[in-house]
């Protein structure tokens, strides 16, 4: 009973958080600082461009190497939340960071001409496959999100036992990474917004 109900729950709350992210993309998008936000603090005029980068090169350097290592462990995440911590939520916000520190080692620019993240699509995705993966009990008369569990033997590493619930977990998985990533970055376009901004006056 409590696995059922939490299937109704998880869908209904990546539902919310997609229709949220959008929102919030939205509203930002047609959103521009107010003029007395425009200017930098004090501590930012003291720098150069020169100095800010000679600052950030060792930090981006690692950031940049930590995204392969944070996929892996959102990988494991995902694996592993069927029966212990973890799942797609977990697994989504984690490889969202990835994302995040990519923005921060090279700013908006570099990140978007390197990385095809595609937010929007990653939501799609998410609540497709996971609205799909309820509907599929509907075939063997089950009720919306029964869960299944099939076993494989494989010849090297042995029995597999896959539930159904992974493909709503990667559902899950992909919406959260898509709406997180669409919400924080809408605000790094806020901060290049505000760059332009400050040029213009």
């Amino acid at each position: 009973i409590l696995v059922d109900f939490r299937g109704f729950d998880t869908l209904v709350e990546i539902t919310v958080l997609g229709v949220v992210a959008i929102a919030v993309y939205a509203l930002l998008r047609r959103f521009r600082p107010a003029r007395e936000s425009i200017g930098a603090p004090s501590q930012q005029r003291a720098q150069t461009v020169k100095t800010v980068n000679d600052d950030l090169l060792i930090p981006a350097v690692i950031m940049r190497f930590m995204f392969p290592v944070i996929g892996v462990l959102a990988v494991y995440l995902l694996f592993r939340g069927h029966n212990l911590p973890g799942g797609g939520f977990v697994a989504g916000l984690t490889m969202a960071v990835g994302f995040i520190l990519q923005y921060m080692a090279g700013g908006t620019r570099w990140a978007e001409a390197n990385i095809n993240i595609r937010p929007l699509r990653w939501i799609g995705t998410g609540l497709l496959l996971a609205a799909v993966t309820g509907a599929g009990a509907w075939v063997f008369s089950h009720p919306f999100l029964t869960s299944h569990v099939a076993h494989f033997k494989l010849p090297v590493i042995g029995a597999i036992h896959l539930p159904s619930a992974f493909a709503f977990d990667l559902g899950v998985f992909s919406l959260v990474v898509g709406a997180t990533a669409l919400i924080l970055i809408a605000l790094a376009h806020q901060s290049t917004r505000s760059h332009q901004a400050s040029r213009k006056t």
